[in-house]
C-alpha cells in the first residue's frame, strides 16, 4: 500500500491501492478432489418412495464398516420412462474421508445384495477419467512377436537327468544332477542376496526372496522372468499349477513409502493403490506379474501384525477356489480369478481347527461328469457336543458326509493323492483319561455316500 500523507489522501475509497494487503492475506485455493467419492452400480430399481428406505440399507448395513457418509451425500438420479419416475440402478455416495471411500470399495465391491445382485463399487475419479478417453479409436502400434523359452526345456534332457540349486556365501548355482560323476554347473549367479529359495510345485520357476520383493528364474538361459514388488517379504507360496502366486511380509503395506523407496523414475511400477495400505499378503498372477487382490492378517493387541500359519491360503485343484481359516470361527473361500468372496460371505464353523481340499476334481462313476470340488475340516468336541469330520462340496456349500468322534484330543486330515480316500488321524484318550491311543478314520470319498472305514492301533499313541 502506498504512504499516505494530508496531502495525497484519495478523493475515495475506490482509489486506496489494496494491492499488498491482498497478497500478503490472500487465501489459497483449496484443489477441488472428488477421491471421496464412489459409483455404486447394480442398485435395485426403485420409486421414489423407496429411496430412502434403500439409503438407510446403504448406509446402515451395507457401508456401515467402512465409513460415514457427508450430509446429504448420497445422489441417486431418476429418470421418468413410460410415465413413471424411478432410480436409474446406481447412487453416488459421498464419504467423510477419500481413505474411508477407499475401505468401502476394497469391503462392499462384490457384496451380495440379494441372491442374484451384487454391488459394483467404484472410485468417481475412475468414471472421470474413462469419460474423457478419445472418442476417435487408435490402434495400437503392433509388438514384434518375441518367442518365449520353453519353461519345462530341462524335461527333454537326453540323460533325464533332474537339476538342484545350491546357495552358498552369496552364490546361487543351478547344477545337473549326476548319478556318478560330479553335479555339472548349469547357471551361477555370484554375489546375489536372497534369504530364501523356492521351486515351483513343476519346476517350472525358481523363486528366489529378496529385500524389496521376490523374483521368479527360468528357461535354458535362465533368465529373470517376473518380478513382484513386496517389501521384506517372507514367504511365497505357488499355487498347484503354478498360475497363481501367494506372498507374505510383516511389513504393512504402504504406498507413500514404496514411492519414496522407488523414487520419481520408478514410481509407475508401482502395483499398489490406497486399498492395499496396511495389508500383508498379496496374490498374483504369475504369468503376468498383475497384483490381483492383497489381504490383511490378524493383528496383535499392540497392532503388530500377529503370526499366521503358512501356507495363508490353500487352493482346489482346479485353481478355481482358495480359501483360508479363521481359527475356531469359518472358512473364507475366494473365487480365481476375480479374488471374491464366494457369496460374499464366510462359511460359520464354530470351533474350527483344520481343513484341507481333496487334491483332484473327482468324476461321477455313473455319468462321467465332474463332481463339485470338496473340502474337508474338523472340530474338536464342546461341552456336550462331539468332535466332528465334515465333507462340504464348493461351490454349492453342501454337507457330503459327515461323522461324529467321541473323546478326541487332536486330528489331522490327510489326503490320498487321487482324492479318492481321506485318512484322519484321531488321537483319543480313554474314559479316565488316563492313557492315549490312535485310531485312522477312511472316509472313502470316490464311493456312494462316503462309507468309512476305522482301523485301530491300539500301540500309537
Amino acid at each position: 500500500m502506498v504512504a499516505y500523507t494530508f496531502d495525497n489522501l484519495p478523493a475515495s475509497e475506490e482509489e486506496i491501492d489494496f494491492s499488498d494487503l491482498e497478497r500478503k492475506f490472500a487465501i489459497p485455493e483449496q484443489e477441488e478432489t472428488l477421491e471421496n467419492v464412489v459409483v455404486v452400480d447394480n442398485l435395485p430399481i426403485v420409486d421414489p418412495s423407496k429411496v430412502d428406505k434403500l439409503i438407510g440399507v446403504l448406509q446402515n448395513k451395507v457401508f456401515k464398516s467402512s465409513g460415514k457418509f457427508k450430509a446429504n451425500g448420497v445422489h441417486m438420479p431418476m429418470a421418468e420412462v413410460d410415465g413413471a419416475t424411478n432410480s436409474k440402478g446406481y447412487a453416488f455416495i459421498e464419504f467423510e474421508t477419500a481413505e474411508q471411500a477407499q475401505t468401502a470399495i476394497r469391503n462392499v465391491n462384490g457384496y451380495l445384495l440379494s441372491k442374484n445382485r451384487n454391488l459394483l463399487v467404484n472410485p468417481f475419479m475412475d468414471v472421470e477419467r474413462y469419460t474423457e478417453v478419445e472418442s476417435e479409436y487408435r490402434a495400437p502400434p503392433a509388438e514384434p512377436y518375441v518367442e518365449r523359452e520353453h519353461l519345462k526345456w530341462w524335461l527333454a534332457d537326453d540323460a533325464a537327468r533332474d537339476q538342484f540349486v545350491t546357495y552358498v556365501d552369496q552364490n546361487l548355482s543351478v547344477f545337473w544332477n549326476e548319478p556318478v560323476q560330479p553335479a555339472e554347473l548349469v547357471k551361477s549367479w555370484p554375489n546375489l542376496s536372497t534369504s530364501q529359495l523356492k521351486w515351483s510345485p513343476h519346476g517350472s520357476y525358481m523363486c528366489t526372496l529378496h529385500s524389496h520383493g521376490l523374483a521368479l528364474w527360468g528357461g535354458p538361459s535362465w533368465k529373470e522372468l517376473m518380478r513382484f514388488v513386496h517389501v521384506n517379504v517372507k514367504n511365497a507360496e505357488f499355487s498347484p499349477s503354478e498360475r497363481y502366486l501367494v506372498t507374505y511380509s510383516p511389513t504393512p503395506i504402504s504406498v507413500d513409502a514404496l514411492n519414496k523407496l522407488m523414487g520419481p523414475e520408478k514410481q509407475h511400477l508401482n502395483p499398489y493403490t490406497g486399498a492395499d495400505d496396511g495389508n500383508t499378503v498379496c496374490v498374483w498372477d504369475v504369468r503376468t506379474g498383475t497384483l490381483l487382490r492383497s489381504f490383511s492378517t490378524p493383528k496383535n493387541a499392540d497392532g503388530t501384525p500377529a503370526m499366521i500359519m503358512w501356507p495363508y491360503f490353500k487352493w482346489s485343484p482346479s485353481e478355481k477356489y482358495f480359501a483360508r481359516m479363521t481359527q475356531g470361527a469359518s472358512i473364507s473361500v475366494y473365487e480365481a480369478p476375480s479374488m471374491m468372496m464366494l457369496d460374499s460371505k464366510s462359511i460359520k464353523v464354530p470351533g474350527i481347527q483344520g481343513f484341507a481340499w481333496c487334491p483332484q476334481v473327482l468324476k461321477d462313476a455313473r455319468t462321467g461328469a465332474s463332481r463339485p470340488e470338496m473340502l474337508a475340516y474338523w472340530t474338536p468336541e464342546e461341552g456336550n457336543l462331539p468332535a466332528r469330520v465334515s465333507l462340504i462340496s464348493v461351490p454349492n456349500r453342501e454337507l457330503v458326509r459327515t461323522k461324529n468322534l467321541f473323546n478326541v484330543f487332536a486330528a489331522s486330515l490327510h489326503w490320498h493323492p487321487s482324492g479318492q480316500m481321506l485318512c484322519v488321524r484321531v488321537q483319543r484318550h480313554t474314559k479316565s483319561k488316563k492313557s492315549r491311543f490312535t485310531n485312522l478314520e477312511i472316509f472313502r470319498t470316490g464311493e456312494r455316500d462316503v462309507p468309512v472305514d476305522v482301523v485301530e492301533l491300539t500301540d500309537t499313541a
